[in-house]
């Protein structure tokens, strides 16, 4: 009897592998992004242990070949830390065919991730290299200010291995007392260098360790190198790195959540110093190699970004929906393709002029030749846009009064709207950029998170053949929002279902023309969805084999495969919502400014 119950206990192979199937279906996105992952942190780990093997002699200490590890993997980081947050970049790769290859969707995380690994390897890259100068015979502060000269000091020190005699330290100390003449350069210090220097310090050497770019051939790279104090290569490394320091910890504190959301203008000034950063790198870092190519990629996005796509002085005019959400119109510049899944950026002269904020594009149109912004007020910046439209209302409401002397006509106020001038970039490709790409899409949209699907549903009403299945579910407060959705419902779209919920207790009563066209695939409920339920009844619809009909009443089988899924809307709901499609297989892409 034991021995049955024994057997019963335990979980045969079969629902092990059973298990396992289903483990990794629930973390499929994730597993697509672990070979990029492994790839990273194998280059890392080897840059760290070429950096971690160095032995030059007894001052060579634990301190400092730790400094150098982390050195060699700095570099990695510091080549690999812009590209997930270059705009046009991303948008090109977005739009390219690489996109499935390629961990997008995990961008803004692998900046962030990258952020803290930045920070850490630097404080400990900084601390072990004071407290190896620390561990030398010179003073500390001598040494951290470069008061020796560097080729002295390296010769006693990091490359003392390299150094035949302890005479020909004496005698490089002496022709730099002497004022470096040319004359005993030749006679004594030349051979000097010859014999333990060019080895390596030569644009010709093929040492393993050479150093091509720090040559210590000719008179003037010897003399070069025999400054010290403020002239020295050591204070400007070390001046550099300490600047450098300060940076990083300065980026890396306006990053997080808690400053980034209540002090935007702050994290966006900081972050300007990233440029800084890079002109500091280079006066930093010894060898170029590694930042060479990103150096390219961020001139190119930077010219992008200033001189390239940006429309400066824009006329906007400024409406209010409801207490909470603003729409900004604007006619659309020649050049600025409006697209389906992309978004722009946003600036207001004299609004914190050099603030910039992302917003969706509503994408293809009947009036293309219009740009709509949907704006919730959630925010420091947001909230004084509201404020500067309120006290230029009442500006104009006291002007029109002063012009008429007689009671302010009612009929003025019924449009509520301004116009003010604005700078516009873009479009950026966002992550529902590759919608297209999927035959079955859910998506997910909180608020005013609904702007970047309706692009997508107007290109249905213009493609009235075209076969899709989606489910859009609308989680909303306010129900005169829903006006955004008329075109759809009252002209039914091929293949779609709308769900709506309305989450506010005690909320305003339906509009008559939604009561005049219900329809089986609309569903409304005034209450706050059970998505964990919802996902379940999708997940059950997408297993089923379906038949739709389109415009013309001609009907398709269509055998279902694992939806897309895309959300967008405030954080809560994007993590709910992650979790369920991870738990299901489905792949998710987030789009969250």
């Amino acid at each position: 009897m034991k021995s049955i119950l024994t057997t019963i206990a335990q979980p045969s192979n079969l629902t092990k592998r059973v298990v396992f199937y289903y483990w990794l279906k629930k973390y499929s996105s994730t597993w697509l992004a672990m070979p990029w992952l492994l790839l990273v942190l194998t280059t890392l780990a080897v840059q760290f242990c070429l950096g971690f093997q160095y032995n030059s002699n007894d001052t060579t200490t634990i301190y400092l070949q730790v400094a150098r590890a982390c050195a060699y993997a700095l570099l990695l980081i510091l080549s690999l830390l812009w590209l997930p947050v270059m705009r046009h970049g991303l948008a090109a790769l977005r739009r390219s065919r690489w996109t499935s290859w390629l961990p997008l969707t995990h961008a803004k995380n692998i900046h962030r991730w990258l952020g803290h690994v930045l920070l850490i390897a630097s404080l400990i890259h900084g601390s072990c290299y004071l407290l190896y100068f620390n561990s030398l015979e010179a003073p500390f502060m001598a040494t951290l200010l470069g008061e020796e000269a560097d080729l002295v000091r390296s010769m006693k020190t990091t490359m003392y291995e390299f150094v035949s005699e302890d005479e020909s330290i004496d005698d490089v100390i002496d022709w730099i007392a002497l004022g470096m003449p040319e004359s005993m350069y030749h006679d004594k210090i030349r051979p000097i260098m010859q014999e333990d220097c060019t080895k390596c310090h030569s644009t010709s050497s093929t040492m393993t360790y050479a150093i091509p770019s720090l040559s210590l051939s000719h008179y003037n790279d010897v003399m070069s190198l025999s400054e010290s104090g403020i002239w020295s290569r050591q204070f400007r490394i070390n001046f550099c790195g300490i600047v450098m320091l300060l940076l990083v910890i300065a980026l890396w504190i306006t990053s997080l959540d808690v400053v980034r959301k209540n002090y935007h203008h702050i994290f966006q000034h900081v972050h300007k110093f990233g440029y800084l950063m890079i002109l500091l790198a280079l006066l930093h870092i010894p060898r170029y190699n590694w930042l060479i190519l990103p150096c390219i990629i961020l001139v190119i996005e930077y010219i992008f970004s200033h001189y390239v796509r940006i429309y400066y002085d824009q006329d906007a005019t400024l409406s209010k929906v409801n207490d909470s959400i603003m729409t900004l119109t604007l006619p659309r510049p020649a050049k600025f393709k409006i697209q389906s899944g992309h978004y722009l950026q946003l600036r207001i002269p004299g609004l914190k002029r050099f603030e910039w904020h992302d917003f969706s594009l509503t994408g293809q149109r009947s009036d293309e030749d219009v740009i709509r912004l949907k704006i919730k007020v959630q925010g420091d910046w947001t909230q004084k846009l509201y404020d500067r439209f309120r006290s230029i209302k009442v500006n104009q409401q006291a002007l029109s009064y002063l012009e008429h002397n007689e009671e302010f006509q009612e009929e003025s106020l019924e449009k509520d709207q301004t116009v003010l001038k604005v700078d516009i970039r873009g479009p950026f490709a966002s992550p529902a950029a590759h919608m297209p790409k999927n035959d079955q899409w859910v998506m997910i949209a909180g608020g005013i998170g609904i702007t970047p699907f309706l692009g997508f549903m107007h290109a249905f009403l213009s493609n009235k053949q075209q076969v899709k299945q989606f489910h859009l579910i609308w989680l909303l407060r306010d129900s005169s929002l829903l006006t955004w959705l008329k075109p759809f419902i009252t002209s039914p779209i091929l293949g779609g279902h709308i769900h709506i919920y309305l989450t506010k207790s005690g909320n305003s009563p339906l509009p008559d023309w939604l009561k005049l066209h219900s329809q089986s695939n609309l569903l409304i409920k005034q209450q706050r969805p059970d998505l964990s339920h919802v996902f379940h009844h999708l997940d059950e619809f997408y297993h089923s084999k379906q038949s739709i009909k389109n415009n013309n009443n001609k009907e398709y089988s269509l055998k279902l495969s694992k939806p897309h899924c895309f959300v967008c809307g405030p954080l809560g709901l994007t993590k709910t919502v992650t979790k369920l499609c991870q738990s299901m297989g489905w792949s998710v892409s987030v789009e969250q400014f």
